[in-house]
C-alpha cells in the first residue's frame, strides 16, 4: 500500500513538471469552449507558445514535439506545419513563411 502511495505521489510530482497537462487542463476548463488542443497534438505535448493578450482565454500560436501551430486570423481555422520542412526562410514565428502549411478546422465547442 506504501508503494501505490508513493507511486501515485510521484506521478503528481513528475506529470507537472515533465508535461504540459496542467497548463492545457487548465486552458480547457477555463476557456469555456475557446481553447482548444489541435487533433494533430496532444493534451500531454501542445505548448501554446503566444496567447490572446485580450479577454479571450485562446493561445495565437503553438507547438510541440512535430508541428508548429498558428489560429487564422480571418476564419475559423488553424494552420500546422512540421518542424522539420523544406520551406526557405522559415520562420516559425512569421507564418508568411510557412510553404507546406496545412489548414484544419477548429473543433465547435461543446
Amino acid at each position: 500500500m506504501k508503494r501505490v502511495i508513493l507511486a501515485a505521489l510521484g506521478m503528481m510530482v513528475v506529470l507537472p513538471l515533465t508535461t504540459r497537462l496542467p497548463q492545457n487542463a487548465w486552458g480547457l476548463l477555463e476557456g469555456r469552449g475557446s481553447y482548444f488542443i489541435p487533433a494533430e497534438s496532444s493534451i500531454w505535448t501542445f505548448r501554446a507558445d503566444v496567447e490572446n493578450a485580450g479577454s479571450g482565454s485562446f493561445w495565437l500560436r503553438g507547438s510541440d514535439r512535430t508541428r508548429y501551430y498558428a489560429l487564422s486570423e480571418t476564419g475559423r481555422e488553424y494552420f500546422h506545419i512540421e518542424k522539420e520542412n523544406g520551406c526557405e526562410r522559415f520562420d516559425p514565428g512569421d507564418i508568411s513563411t510557412w510553404c507546406e502549411l496545412q489548414a484544419a478546422p477548429i473543433p465547435l465547442p461543446n
